[in-house]
């Protein structure tokens, strides 16, 4: 297990809503604020990736893609000043069909859609990312990347029986391998992403949170990664931009928050899993951390702790 594991099991992505657009020159379409993540890939054709704020717009060709962070206006267009109608209109004029629009100019096809997701899940994974993560079609986009991005032309093409819901399982399998391809190729980032591609600590890492509850100590975080304390913890916080003992305690948080939204879920249990010994040592950690007591936390998200339960203060 990785960072990569905890957080996209934490952000239960669900089904990918999905469009077929495929304009004629001249051609814009503008996308409404949503908090859901928005995905392209330029199918055939050529267009340009217009943010909202942004000083220059990303020119995408065939085989290219890109993740929007939610929250984030933005366009698609042939050329950077061309006018845009609305992506609702689009559908709308074409009974919710593929979007056909545009003038009489060279065709280009698109294939757009967007997930939903838990916020509090996404949080470690969002706050790292760029508002526009790009997807080029090189040779540093994986295999396996490729192959998602076929079948997925291929699904909504075909209609075949099934395929809403093989499409929205190919979006995710897309996401994920989306991100891994950007961490992979983003190597002087900071933070957790950056630790998974320096060869000292990708496998205190790993460790870390294969066994997140385990006991760590900053010689035993220094003997995975066959380092003196001193130099480990000089060369961690370089990488993370955190403590060893900060970055432990930030993800026992944060899978404390994720268990905390199964109610059936005691916080004698949830101390157990993200390493405290009581419910009343989780409940102290947690509220110097988030501000607020778990119980308090729970009632933020609609929860209530089980009533056999007794909240740490």
């Amino acid at each position: 297990m990785d960072p990569l594991d905890d957080v996209f099991a934490a952000m239960r992505l669900q089904s990918a809503l999905y469009s077929r657009l495929t304009p004629r020159a001249p051609w814009g379409v503008s996308f409404v604020k949503s908090a859901s993540i928005r995905f392209g890939f330029m199918i055939e054709g050529s267009g340009w990736l217009v943010i909202d704020g942004a000083a220059c717009p990303i020119f995408l060709q065939q085989g290219e893609g890109f993740i929007v962070q939610p929250h984030t206006p933005f366009s698609l267009r042939d050329t950077p000043t061309s006018p845009t109608r609305w992506c609702e209109e689009v559908f709308a004029d074409n009974a919710g069909e593929e979007g056909r629009f545009g003038g009489a100019g060279e065709p280009a096809d698109m294939l757009c859609g967007y997930l939903t997701f838990d916020n509090s899940g996404a949080e470690p994974l969002l706050s790292l990312l760029p508002a526009v993560v790009t997807i080029p079609a090189d040779a540093t986009r994986s295999p396996l990347l490729e192959a998602t991005l076929k079948l997925l032309a291929l699904e909504t093409i075909e209609k075949n029986l099934g395929s809403r819901i093989v499409i929205s399982r190919l979006a995710d399998v897309l996401f994920v391998q989306a991100i891994r391809a950007h961490c992979l190729r983003e190597q002087t980032q900071r933070g957790w992403i950056a630790a998974l591609s320096d060869a000292k600590l990708r496998g205190v890492i790993q460790k870390i949170h294969h066994d997140i509850a385990y006991p760590w100590s900053l010689q035993s975080l220094a003997s995975q990664a066959a380092m003196s304390r001193s130099s480990f913890a000089v060369h961690f916080k370089a990488v993370t931009g955190d403590t060893p003992g900060d970055y432990l305690t930030q993800w026992r948080m944060y899978r404390a928050r994720c268990l905390l939204r199964h109610p059936q879920l005691t916080l004698t249990t949830i101390a157990e899993r993200v390493g405290y010994d009581s419910a009343i040592t989780l409940g102290r950690a947690f509220k110097r951390f988030q501000g607020i007591t778990p119980g308090e936390y729970r009632q933020q998200q609609g929860l209530t702790l089980p009533t056999a339960e007794v909240q740490a203060k």
